[in-house]
């Protein structure tokens, strides 16, 4: 009977160590479903842009461990901050040719001082999604580290 009992806790545990290492993994997150948002309205110049109408899979990411790649635009000296892009520069938001939900903001811990414009970079960090400030990008990544350059 004791055997049982040793057996049982033994599975229990083999379980949760293979759950909680599963849980640590970072999920790759695509640009296309970041991207694949609906918003509360048509985008005007010269007014405050739409807010997202976050989708049921993209509200999951909220607060996880998550990794993504893209093109680094880097807009602090101090490494600290960067807005990372599904497209490069030539084509991101910012000049009009995609929408505001093909960018995120990266909060590094470790400033990364090294990254230029275009460099095409694999980050990790905590996801973030912007409820409420509407002069903020719709995502950010917390506690981003690199992970690997191109």
């Amino acid at each position: 009977m004791k055997k049982h009992h040793y057996c049982l806790f033994l599975a229990a545990f083999l379980i949760s160590g293979k759950l909680a290492a599963q849980n640590s993994q970072p999920v790759r997150v695509l640009w296309y479903t970041l991207s694949s948002i609906p918003l509360d309205g048509a985008w005007k110049p010269n007014q405050e842009p739409p807010f997202p109408l976050f989708t049921d899979q993209v509200k999951q990411l909220d607060g996880k461990m998550v990794s993504v790649e893209g093109y680094a635009i880097p807009l602090d000296p101090s490494g600290n901050q960067i807005t990372l892009s599904a497209n490069p520069y030539s084509a991101c938001f910012f000049c009009g040719k995609a929408g505001p939900a093909s960018i995120m903001t990266v909060l590094f811990d470790t400033p990364q001082k090294s990254l230029h414009t275009d460099d095409y970079i694999y980050l990790t960090g905590r996801m973030r999604l912007n409820y409420a400030d509407p002069s903020q990008p719709y995502y950010t990544l917390e506690h981003a580290v690199l992970t690997g350059k191109k």
